[in-house]
């Protein structure tokens, strides 16, 4: 009976310490504008491997309220790098027409967000290094250290997306 009553503790306990309200969670998303919806769906999804989060659109009044878009509607389709309430999503937001992203030749050109950081096991890793190079998608850099090792790719819009696998 007590080994009963101490596993309940536990799970007490655990289900105490890991519940998370969102507030403790820290970044809940990462809002991205790209040019290209459906160049970017792929990426991300296709090739990066993340996973549809939900969609939705903004109508020109929210636009205008929110003052962020200058009143122009817009789409935003959701991802997340895992099917976990508590993952980061990443909002791709997209609006009828959008002007390119300066090109950029590395990260230290502007000030801004300029990379984004994904994290994966070492299958995973390989795994999406696969799909990159099947895309012909340029590797910019791959880093290998004793604790880690990272590749540099851009996006569809010449973002830097970093690849951060365990090492050999």
């Amino acid at each position: 009976m007590k080994t009963l009553a101490r596993i309940l503790v536990g799970l007490i306990f655990s289900t105490t310490i890991f519940a998370q309200s969102p507030s403790e969670l820290g970044v809940a998303a990462i809002g991205y504008v790209v040019s290209d919806i459906g160049a970017s769906e792929f990426f991300y999804t296709d090739i990066i491997g993340m996973v549809p989060a939900g969609e939705f659109s903004l109508d020109e009044a929210w636009s205008k309220d929110a003052g962020v878009a200058n009143g122009k509607p817009f789409s935003v389709k959701m991802f997340k790098m895992v099917d976990a309430p508590s993952a980061t999503i990443l909002k791709l937001a997209y609006f009828e027409t959008m002007e390119d992203r300066p090109n950029q030749s590395g990260v230290d050109q502007s000030a801004g967000v300029n990379y984004l950081t994904l994290h994966y096991s070492t299958e995973e890793f390989y795994q999406v290094v696969e799909r990159v190079k099947r895309a012909e998608i340029e590797v910019l850099g791959w880093v290998k250290r004793e604790s880690y090792q990272l590749v540099f790719i851009k996006d569809p819009d010449g973002l830097f997306v970093e690849l951060v696998g365990p090492p050999d």
